[in-house]
Parts: C-alpha cells; structure tokens; sequence
C-alpha cells in the first residue's frame, strides 16, 4: 500500500493531536511542520496534502493559505476551525480550500475526503508530467506564441530556413524581427557558419559601405590596414540586414549588384571576392510607400523579398501576452534573486488589454522594472506603469449566457457550466488564472473542467 504524504500545521493544539492520531498509520505519513514552514514544503511538493488545524477565524491564516494556493494550486488543503463560523468557512473555500471541518471532527468524513482530494491530486500531477508545459509547448528557437499568426511563422522558418531563399521580415519595432533572422540561420545548413548582423539605421550612411564591404590599405584617409567587412565575415553563413530601409539609395545599387553578381571590390580594391552569403533583410518601415517617394529601389525590393515574413504585433495577439509575461517574469526574478511566481488577475487583465506600441522589448522591459522595484511573491497592478493601469477591458465578447436551447428546452447545468468556461476563456484570451479568478473556481479545477468538456484553450 501506498502511504501519502501529509503535512499538519496550525495553532490549534487539541486539533493537531486529534488529526495526527487518528490519521498516523499505513495509509497515511503524518508529518508535523510550523505554520512558517509550510511554504517552502509546498514549494519543494514533498507532501499528497496540507491539513491546517486552527483555533478561529485570523487574517494571517486567511492571507497564508491564498500565498499556498498561489504556489501550488492543486495540492489539497483541509482546514479543521475549533470555532463552528459559517462566514469563515466559506472563505476558506473561496481561497481554495478543499474542504472545512469544525467540532465535532468527523474522521470518517475526514478520510473519505482526503483520499478523494489525493487521488484528484494526484491525477492531476500525472497530467501535467505527461504533457508539455505552456511555456515549453509555444515556444520556437528562443520565440514564444501560441496564437494562429506565430504558429503559421514558425511553420515558415521552419520551412524557408531549409533553402537558400533571400528572406525580408516585415513588423513593427519590438516585435522580435532579430530572432526571426537567428532562428532561419539556426536551422540552416549554414548554421556552422557565421551569422552577422547589421543596422543600417544604426551607422552613419558614409560608413555603412564600408560596413559592409571592407575596405583595402591605403583606400582612403586613415586606412592604415586592410579591413574586412560584414560580407566577406558572413562568407558561408547568413548577413541580417535590419532597417534595410534605411541604407542610402546609392549603396543599395552595391547591394543589389552583389545579390545578383554575389561578388563585389573591397572600396580601394580591384579584384573581385565571391561570396556565398544568405541575406536576410528587416524593416519596420512600408517599403511600397518608400518605393513611391524614391526612397528606396523597386527592383532591389523584389530581390529581398523572396519569401516575406509578417511578425504581427503583440497587441495582434494578445493571447501571447500570458506566456510570454511569465517567461519574462520567470527569468528576471531568476537573475535578480526574486521570488515572483505569476501575476495576480487584474494585472494580467491590465496586460492583456494594454495596446504594447512597443511589442514585446516594451513587454520584457514592463516586466523587468517590476521585478527590479518591487519584493512580492505576485506581480500586482499596482507594480504596473500608471498608463497601463488605466487601460480598460476591449475585448469584445457576450457576457449573457443563453439558457434555451432551439427547441425551447432549458439546458442542463452541465451545459451551462461549459457555456460559462468557453465566456470566459474567449474574453480572457486563454489566460486560465484569470479566468479561474472570474469565475471564481481553482485553477486546477478550471484546467480539469477544460479538459472534461474538450474545449480548446486560445
């Protein structure tokens, strides 16, 4: 026979040793632990489940459990009160307790729903073993998405990063063109090879030519040696031009020439070096628009955009906001010596329906400010910036839940509840905490519910 793990904790003296006595034998490892403890016990999952033997009703246990729950959501917590308080109990529930037992303590009852509560438990944590997590399902070559315009991207990284294609990634500011580049390179055959990249935006427009090309000993003033530029460094592997917009007409001749010919002069330089170079280009700019004021070749927009990548914006997919506001957090508290474990509801809504103008740089330096200001366990609203506080719910979705069917029959409660998921996981974006929140259940049981109805999370 199995022997679960349990760990008592709590104030209530006769209550402990009722609870240890009765409950200490084969089925049960009974293990007692100080209240201040319990934390990093649920943290390190050492125990099947936590009971809470407690004298009456104090905010200090009221807040302790929340933080427990916070840390594990699905391991069970019983609560045994020496005071019978009505009010009390129902907001153990509400904090997610599995159940309340005041005096007289029902032992029968206690056991039935301890082992109910373990087995759940249990399955629980065999689900979540078995599958990816989140984090580790959406994630691509350092990127992270799960709505339907990244999986379609990496699919297409995927696929062009097995050819030799000229590549031109299109996308706001922010919003992650680099690692696009670094993740077609990566998969390539070229990734044994250098990748280099430029901005073009980035270096004065006299320079960049020689940026670019290299220059030989005596070429100009000040060019005491020979110097190799970005196309002979990148020779085998991939050249990113980002802002590619901002390269000066003339220098875009050079370029095309070398895209066609694939071979230039160093500036000062006579012979002809051959090059086998990948070029992946980036702009955040229309290029069409730039092509109609003369800012920019038509035919060296053809040349560039082969195969064209569109990265949306995070405010595109906001679906993406969860994970990848986790994976920040998860990092910065890591590297800052923090210990935030998520975000509480209202300031995962606030993310949510924020418009990021600065994609996800914005998102990332959002989250690193508040893990840097602030000594929490949670991300709170009040961490967030002032202007992202203020932004209200715009996601557009029915609040009212039809209770008819077609044929004029009132539907079950079942159907109901499945309806009540669906709303809110269609106005939250997929977020499950946020959606336990609203509809006021445990994550766990919301995951479980989820997985009942075959519903499919955004």
């Amino acid at each position: 026979m199995t022997q679960h793990k349990i760990i008592l904790a709590g104030d209530w003296t006769e209550g402990l040793e009722q609870v240890g006595q009765v409950l200490s034998g084969p089925e049960f490892d009974v293990q007692l632990a100080q209240l201040s403890e319990l934390r990093t016990l649920v943290k390190k999952k050492v125990s099947d489940a936590i009971l809470l033997c407690v004298c009456g009703e104090t905010p200090e246990l009221q807040g302790r459990l929340s933080d427990l729950k916070r840390v594990n959501d699905a391991l069970p917590m019983l609560v045994f009160s020496a005071q019978p308080n009505v009010a009390f109990a129902v907001d153990m529930i509400k904090r997610g307790a599995a159940d309340f037992f005041c005096q007289p303590l029902n032992f029968a009852k206690i056991q039935e729903t301890l082992k109910r509560e373990i087995r759940l438990y249990q399955l629980t944590r065999k689900i979540f073993m078995t599958e990816k997590s989140p984090l580790e399902e959406y994630s691509f070559e350092r990127m992270i998405g799960r709505s339907r315009k990244m999986q379609e991207n990496f699919q297409m990284i995927g696929a062009v990063s097995k050819s030799n294609a000229t590549v031109l990634i299109t996308g706001e500011s922010g919003v992650g063109k680099e690692l696009v580049a670094q993740a077609i390179h990566h998969l390539s055959e070229r990734a044994k090879h250098p990748f280099v990249d430029i901005n073009c935006g980035a270096i004065p427009r006299d320079l960049l030519e020689n940026e670019l090309f290299g220059h030989e000993k005596g070429a100009f003033t000040g060019a005491h040696k020979r110097y190799i530029g970005s196309f002979e460094t990148a020779n085998q592997g991939s050249l990113f031009l980002d802002e590619i917009s901002e390269m000066d007409i003339a220098l875009q001749v050079k370029l095309l020439r070398v895209l066609q010919e694939r071979n230039f002069n160093r500036i000062g330089g006579n012979d002809k070096i051959n090059v086998d170079v990948r070029i992946i280009a980036a702009t955040n700019r229309n290029l069409s628009a730039a092509i109609d004021k003369g800012q920019f070749r038509e035919d060296l927009y053809y040349r560039l955009n082969v195969v064209n990548i569109e990265v949306p914006s995070l405010r595109e997919r906001r679906e993406d906001i969860p994970l990848l506001a986790k994976h920040f957090l998860d990092y910065f508290a890591a590297k800052n010596n923090r210990i935030f474990l998520d975000y509480t509801p209202e300031a995962m809504e606030a993310m949510i329906n924020y418009d990021w103008p600065g994609n996800v740089r914005e998102l990332e330096n959002t989250v690193e400010r508040i893990v840097v200001l602030n000594d929490d366990s949670q991300a709170k609203l009040k961490h967030l910036p002032a202007h992202i506080q203020k932004v209200t719910c715009t996601i557009g979705y029915s609040d009212q839940l039809e209770v008819l069917q077609a044929d004029g029959k009132i539907l079950s409660l079942e159907a109901l509840e499945k309806q009540a998921i669906q709303a809110a996981l269609l106005k939250y974006q997929g977020n499950i905490p946020i959606a336990a929140k609203k509809l006021q259940i445990g994550q766990a049981t919301l995951y479980r519910k989820v997985k009942k109805f075959g519903l499919e999370v955004l």
